[in-house]
């Protein structure tokens, strides 16, 4: 009879504590590794977007200053006629300093490649500013200085052009921070126009052109010599009928004060003091130093005779032998009187 074993067991074992360990040893680590990733990429993204925000502050910063230079602009344009020299130039010169801190913002690289046109925009506005407000200041001064220059308008015109141009791009720049792709700045960009009037180009040169050469206008190369002050001595004074009366005397003299209100050194004038009213006009010149800009003399005349009882007119006036700022400042006139005493 057969003898039949019995069929052998399987068993399927437990894993064994020792690969529990290991694969723990394992997953640990990768887990930790892929959130270090997501930590730094998460840090990453927020620092790029604090970048931006930063971009876009010092973006909004520069525009509201160049705003404003455009303000300046416009209301040193209004006064042409009549603006002083050095006034025109300290405006003209704070407006290309905004500029060059412009020039220096785009040197930098923006934040992240979505502000890559923001820049270029930006380079390209400054570009077109720096050209015009150059050439606008040259071609005003140019104007001043030589009146018979004809070649100047068609300078202007491309100032004007250089100026408006960059004003449009300006636009450009503003549409594209405004695109829904890039993070918004706080508060809407400021415009700026640099350009001051909407008009035709070669009306506003000729217009502008003419206001520099206006006579008035203090943007010429001139000095301006005038007799501030006439004074007497023995001192007059002003009787209720503002006449002036010398006390009784027989001899006067008279001291006259010379100012250069221009923007350059006058030349070598003179000043002649003229006294009518006795027998004869009594006349004296004197030659003048040349006088340096904001610079004054007095000049002492020698004494001229009067009679108790006379009356009398000094007329103390400049011989101006260049161009002068304003020639109605160039002499002063008085008439008195001597008393019997």
């Amino acid at each position: 009879m057969p003898t039949y074993l019995p069929s052998p067991t399987v068993v399927f074992d437990p894993p064994s504590r020792s690969r529990s360990r290991t694969f723990g040893r394992l997953i640990g680590p990768l887990l930790l590794a892929v959130a270090a990733i997501v930590a730094i990429v998460v840090s990453a993204a927020g620092d790029d977007t604090r970048a931006e925000f930063e971009y876009l502050d010092q973006l909004q910063a520069q525009s509201v200053e160049l705003a404003k230079a455009g303000d300046a602009l416009r209301d040193v344009v209004s006064r042409l006629q009549r603006i002083e020299r050095t006034e025109f130039v300290t405006v003209v010169d704070g407006i290309s300093q905004d500029i060059a801190v412009g020039f220096e913002f785009v040197e930098q690289d923006p934040p992240t490649e979505q502000f890559a046109a923001v820049r270029s925009l930006y380079r390209q506005a400054l570009l077109a500013w720096e050209a015009g407000i150059t050439g606008y200041e040259a071609s005003v001064l140019l104007a001043a200085d030589e009146p018979q220059n004809l070649v100047v308008v068609d300078a202007m015109a491309e100032s004007l052009a250089e100026l408006r141009a960059g004003d449009g791009i300006y636009i450009d720049l503003v549409a594209e921070v405004n695109r829904d792709e890039l993070p918004q700045p706080p508060s809407p960009m400021v415009d700026v126009m640099l350009l001051p009037v909407d008009a035709s180009l070669v009306g506003l040169s000729v217009s502008y052109i003419d206001s520099a050469r206006s006579p008035n206008s203090g943007l010429a190369l001139r000095p301006g010599l005038g007799v501030s002050q006439i004074v007497a001595d023995p001192e007059w004074q002003v009787d209720p009928s503002d006449q002036a009366v010398l006390p009784a005397t027989e001899l006067v003299v008279f001291s006259v004060v010379i100012t250069n209100s221009g923007n350059v050194t006058s030349a070598e004038d003179d000043l002649v003091v003229t006294l009518t009213g006795g027998p004869d006009p009594i006349r004296a010149q004197v030659a003048l130093e040349p006088l340096d800009p904001d610079q004054q003399v007095t000049v002492i005349i020698e004494p001229m005779t009067v009679e108790p009882g006379g009356v009398y007119e000094v007329v103390a006036a400049l011989a101006i032998s260049e161009n002068d700022s304003n020639f109605e400042d160039n002499s002063i006139t008085v008439v008195f009187t001597v008393n019997e005493g």
